[in-house]
This record gives structure tokens, sequence and C-alpha cells, in this order.
């Protein structure tokens, strides 16, 4: 289990049942990990085994229930959970469906019982079971919760931001001490080993997410993991990296250049920097995402644009809402935490990625990331 107060754990439960009574919603029911961990605290990597689903119920009376699989029972016990049922697991016939049903029924009929049904969540149940309770409890409103669960997670408590920003310190000194830890001739996944190392060592509970790509005068992609490519000159090497702390992300990339670099590579870099730096001025509560988008995108002249969206939400997962996209109308809030990540695409399947960390203040913003160097550093 994390070390968070259980105050802390109370605080989100009532915002929650605030926002289910305004929305008349009777009961939410979450299956998903990072929605579970939030309003538990339940701190485990038991959940990269499928067989099995979890079931947390959050109603308007009532504080929170779990329906869970027998395994789990003495770690749920070490939460503020008390309401605890449970089922042998694994059960192919009845993965606690039936207790499900059995709790649901205890709400009065025509109750409108919520689901994680819309954008970026999702259920962690078979769809024949969720398909199982929909036709069998005709009598009910199964409908989405998802809005009522980010309204309350998009703003992070102090606790949140304490860990946030010291993975994302963790993160930047590692980033700003790497030049001199890697070489030209080592390979990608040499490269990315010596830095997972350094996160351990420095503090990082996990590594989640570790992209990493190479290539003359720049990458193609940013997602994939590393490879035995070996590093030549001229060439531009990518790290992007989400490490966890108590569960929270940090989520940036930097840029490494090996040997003798290209200018137009050169002049990219700096034109990703400065498009940065220029929207960085009007970061604040009040401005949308929407306006972010297209101040980065002006600075960098649309044809440029090579991917949807130029940073997103950050906590509990690697990317939360909202997005910085063109079409997300979302305003920043005091204590949200966003990622800015501008890319430029200079040749066909040649781009340039850079990314900061920030924290939305009352007034503007604080950088949580050390700021991407203003120049590229080269490792000769």
């Amino acid at each position: 289990m994390n070390d968070f107060p259980k105050e802390e754990f109370i605080s989100r439960i009532e915002k929650i049942q605030i926002h289910i009574e305004k929305e008349n919603i009777d009961a939410v029911i979450i299956t998903s990990p990072s929605n579970f961990r939030y309003f538990t605290g339940l701190d485990s990597n038991f959940w990269e085994s499928p067989t099995r689903p979890w079931y947390l119920i959050i109603s308007k009376k009532n504080p929170i229930k779990a329906i869970i699989p027998s395994i789990g029972i003495t770690a749920m016990q070490n939460t503020l959970v008390n309401d605890i049922e449970t089922w042998e697991s694994p059960n192919p016939k009845d993965e606690g469906i039936s207790l499900l049903k059995k709790n649901i029924k205890s709400f009065p009929k025509n109750s409108n019982i919520g689901f994680e049904l819309g954008n970026e969540t999702f259920l962690r149940m078979s769809i024949n079971d969720y398909q199982d309770i929909q036709k069998n409890l005709s009598e009910y409103n199964f409908v989405d919760a998802s809005k009522i669960l980010w309204s309350i997670r998009k703003i992070k408590s102090e606790i949140e931001i304490s860990n946030i920003k010291e993975i994302c310190s963790i993160t930047s000194k590692v980033f700003d001490d790497f030049p001199q830890k890697i070489n030209l001739g080592m390979s990608e996944k040499q490269i990315t080993s010596i830095f997972k190392k350094e996160l351990i060592e420095g503090g990082a509970d996990y590594i989640q997410y570790m992209a990493c790509a190479s290539g003359l005068n720049g990458y193609n992609q940013i997602i994939c993991n590393p490879t035995e490519r070996v590093t030549k000159d001229g060439d531009i090497l990518i790290i992007d990296t989400g490490a966890t702390l108590n569960g929270y992300f940090s989520d940036f990339d930097r840029n490494f250049g090996f040997g003798r670099i290209h200018k137009q590579v050169l002049d990219a870099y700096n034109k990703l920097w400065e498009a940065t730096e220029r929207t960085l001025e009007i970061i604040k509560p009040g401005t949308s995402c929407s306006e972010i988008y297209s101040k980065l995108s002006y600075s960098l002249t649309t044809n440029n644009i090579s991917v949807g969206r130029m940073g997103h939400g950050l906590g509990l997962q690697l990317t939360e809402p909202p997005s910085i996209m063109k079409n997300d109308k979302t305003l920043l809030e005091e204590n949200m935490i966003i990622t800015l990540e501008p890319s430029i695409e200079m040749d066909e399947n040649k781009i340039l990625v850079q990314e900061e960390n920030l924290l939305i203040t009352k007034d503007s913003y604080k950088l949580l990331s050390t700021r991407t160097p203003e120049n590229l550093p080269i490792i000769n």
C-alpha cells in the first residue's frame, strides 16, 4: 500500500458523491486499475494478470464497497474499504457477476448506475459479463460515469502534486546528467539500460514506459521500445520515459545528437524550443487547450505538425485528459498537470519532438521538468 493518509481517499470519495448527486447517478461501479487505485490506494502490479476482475461501488449514501476475488482480501483490508465481498476466482462461469448483480439490485429500480464507458476509460471486465448485466437488469439504467471521474481526477491534490513533482525532479536529474553517461557507438538498448538504472537509483519506483528511437537527421516514431541499432555520426536519439513514484507519472523526453549534426536538424530543434517558449507565455488558468494548440501550431506552421495533439494531462496514468488539440475546449484550472509536446516534421519520416511537464498555478504555471536544453546536447 502507499503511505497516503486515509483522509486523502475520504476526500476523493466525498467529491465523487457530490458529483453523482448532481448528475442524478445512484452509484458508480469502477473496474479499471487507475480509478480503483485513485479511490482506495491499492498499490499492486497484480493488475497485469487479466484473469480476475475487481469491482468498486461508490454510491450516494454508502461510502465505498469492494467486490473482489478472494486472493485480494488481505490487501483490500489494508485500505479504508471496510465493506468487502469476495468470490473464489478464477471462475469463468461467474467472475463475481452474481455478487455484482445482487448489489445493483439493492438500489431502487430505474436507478442510474454508472460505469467507465467514455473517453480514456475502459471496463476491466468481459464485455459478455457487462452485456449480461444490461440484459438481466433491464430495469436499471446503465450510464457513462467517465465525465464525473475525470472532473475529479483532473485537479490534483497537494499529495498528488508532491509525488509528480518528485518523480519529475528525479527524471530531470537523470536527463540533465545523461550526456556524460553515454557515447557515440552505443546501441539504443545500451543507452536506455543505463537510463533505467539511473532512474531507479535516483528514487523512481518503476519505469512503466520507455520509448527510444534514433536515426540520421531525426527519427520516424516515438512510441516503440529501444532496438539494437547502434548510434552513428549525424544521428539524433530521443528517449521518452514515463517513470512512476507512488503510482504517479512523469512523462517527458529529451533529444541527443551524436557527432556532426546537420544544420537543418539544429534549426528544427531550435524552432521547437522557441515554439514552446512562446507558448509558455500564455499558460494560465482560463486558457483553453485549443488556444495552446493554436499557439504551438502558429509557431511551427501547420504543415509541420506531425501528430493529432501536442500534449495531454498527466497523473496516475501516463496520459490523461485533456488533450492539447484544436477541438479540445477544456479550460486550464489551478492544480491541473499537463504536458506540452510539440513536434516538427523535417522531411518525410523524419521528426523531432520535445516535451515538458507543468503544473497550472493560481496565476500562471510551474515547470516540473527542467527545461529542455536550448541547444541540442551533442555526444561524441
